[in-house]
């Protein structure tokens, strides 16, 4: 399990931390070179078990000398946005606290800052590329020079086939490859899901935009001019995952707009951008001499949860939901979800996975 004291140890050299084995299920491997269709069932149900019931007091205890430098998971908050956040998106942690956990667990498993290619596939919303985002903070807790940028509207990596062959054009020789995935979606500070408040401008906005504009064209609801920003004929990432949705939320049919209805669109986003992106990756490491100069692919899907900024907001840095971890190799598949995330209550695939009540 890696968590924040050997993540931190690991980053500035101080050694690390032992491991506590109650949290660290074996790995689990396959012999494909192909990331797997019910591949997102991140972690054995063990430590799942243990991952939605361990309270989160007992894991705050063990991060107390760090708070100053990465704020624990979402404990004992009364705040609007924070309550919102626990309630539709539960293990969400602060960027920075993904970062540096995921980033000292790469640094175990050999990435550096001369051999590592990193990509992000997340939506091209500007409030997901600021200094706090989820993007920059691995890029410099990984110390990596710069970032692919793979996503489209909603995350879906549309740099389609084309695009995904010139980024790993671009690993140095036997280098590795880090890709950070998902969709993004906002909390106010009333807590609403779905909308957020953003800097210069009056009371909260559509975020996801792409995602919820395409919810309420599937579901006729009447569209507002800023979602209408985002549909057209000619707009086809905007149609394409109106059309991919569309069967996808027959459960929502009928019902009216709530918290939880956005919250089951965004998790249905999660699935359309990991399926594109799982695609577009085997196409590539199934050829014959890939691996020849790529000796590792590690993948970090999730949900990135924007707060809001600007007058009558507290601010702070976004949220990140972590649903995915794991790596590719030519040998196969491994998950280092429970490794990393074990200690932390997350409900992952069978949050995405429930009936919508």
């Amino acid at each position: 399990m890696i968590g924040l004291n050997k993540a931190f140890a690991a980053l500035v050299g101080a050694g690390a931390v032992a491991q506590t084995a109650a949290f660290a299920p074996a790995a689990s491997r396959n012999s494909h070179v192909q990331l797997q269709m019910t591949s997102d069932e991140v972690v054995d149900v063990d430590t799942r078990n243990v991952r939605i019931m361990a309270p989160l007091t007992a894991v705050a205890a063990s991060v107390l000398p760090l708070t100053s430098m990465v704020a624990p998971a979402v404990a004992a908050s009364s705040s609007p946005f924070e309550a919102g956040m626990k309630k539709s998106f539960p293990g969400s942690l602060p960027n920075s606290a993904v970062a540096l956990r995921v980033a000292a667990a790469l640094k175990d498993r050999g990435y550096t800052a001369t051999n590592t290619l990193f990509a992000s596939s997340v939506c091209s919303d500007e409030i997901n590329d600021t200094a706090d985002s989820i993007v920059a903070d691995l890029q410099n807790k990984m110390q990596v020079d710069g970032v692919f940028n793979l996503g489209g509207l909603g995350g879906l990596p549309f740099v389609g086939i084309t695009g995904m062959g010139a980024f790993l054009s671009h690993c140095p020789e036997q280098g590795k490859v880090f890709i950070v995935f998902g969709p993004h979606v906002g909390i106010d500070a009333k807590g609403t899901v779905g909308t957020v408040e953003r800097i210069g401008q009056d009371g909260p906005h559509t975020s996801c935009g792409a995602g919820i504009g395409a919810y309420k064209a599937i579901m006729g609801k009447p569209v507002s001019d800023e979602d209408m920003a985002f549909i057209g004929t000619k707009d086809f990432q905007e149609e394409y995952i109106i059309a991919k949705l569309r069967d996808r939320l027959d459960v929502l049919r009928g019902k009216e707009p709530s918290d939880e209805a956005i919250t089951y669109v965004t998790n249905k986003m999660y699935d359309l951008v990991w399926e594109m992106l799982r695609g577009e990756i085997n196409a590539y490491t199934t050829k014959d001499g890939f691996w020849k100069n790529t000796s590792e692919v590690t993948l970090l899907g999730g949900i990135v949860v924007n707060r809001g900024h600007g007058q009558g907001t507290p601010g702070g840095e976004d949220f990140f939901q972590p649903l995915m971890l794991k790596s590719l190799t030519q040998a196969g598949e491994t998950d280092l979800y429970g490794e990393v995330f074990g200690d932390f209550a997350a409900l992952a695939a069978p949050h995405r996975n429930a009936k919508y009540v």
